[in-house]
């Protein structure tokens, strides 16, 4: 069976200010600087919090889900956490690596890249073209899900939060190389 996605800590010096953009986007921060969601944790971290971490983006993935009653609602109506999406040239090259990190062997494969079905979620791994046509820029995306993309896209005007929409989802650039997107998904 296909593992969970449990948690995503995402480097940025400071952390503090990945922190308000995250409550400035409309999640609710925990004291602790997480964002807890149906199935997943949000973890912004400075380099020295992270200690050996490296990347931009680390994924925690398990045979158990996190406990779902843990999260708290959020003003933008995020539930979930839809998708991650890596960017790497060749993603083929990592199918292996990524298939067996997700207890995972069966992906759709496309010359976009890769996608790998989580127990919870997606991990997509794309091209570098592949993600820039889809979310625009380069770099890392977080893909979540709210069952209502019309009041995300109402609470992003009232709170002036710059966006694009692009393929059904709206896009919002935090810095040089991190995407979050939204997209609506039934429950």
């Amino acid at each position: 069976m296909p593992h969970f996605l449990n948690s995503v800590t995402l480097l940025s010096d400071p952390a503090e200010a990945l922190r308000e953009v995250f409550a400035r986007l409309g999640f609710s921060v925990a004291p602790g600087g997480g964002v807890a969601l149906e199935n997943a944790t949000l973890a912004p971290r400075g380099a020295v919090e992270a200690g050996a971490a490296r990347e931009p983006l680390s994924l925690v993935m398990t045979a158990r889900p996190n406990d779902e009653t843990a999260h708290t609602p959020h003003p933008n109506g995020v539930r979930a956490l839809a998708a991650v999406v890596r960017t790497l040239e060749n993603p083929a090259d990592h199918a292996e690596t990524f298939s067996r990190a997700a207890n995972q062997r069966e992906m759709r494969a496309t010359s976009a890249g890769l996608e790998l079905k989580l127990a919870n979620a997606r991990l997509e791994i794309l091209t570098s073209a592949a993600f820039d046509q889809i979310y625009g820029g380069a770099g890392d995306a977080l893909v979540f899900a709210t069952p209502d993309l019309a009041a995300t896209r109402d609470f992003f005007e009232r709170a002036q939060v710059a966006f694009e929409e692009k393929f059904g989802r709206l896009v919002v650039a935090v810095g040089a190389t991190l995407m979050l997107a939204f997209e609506a998904q039934e429950r």
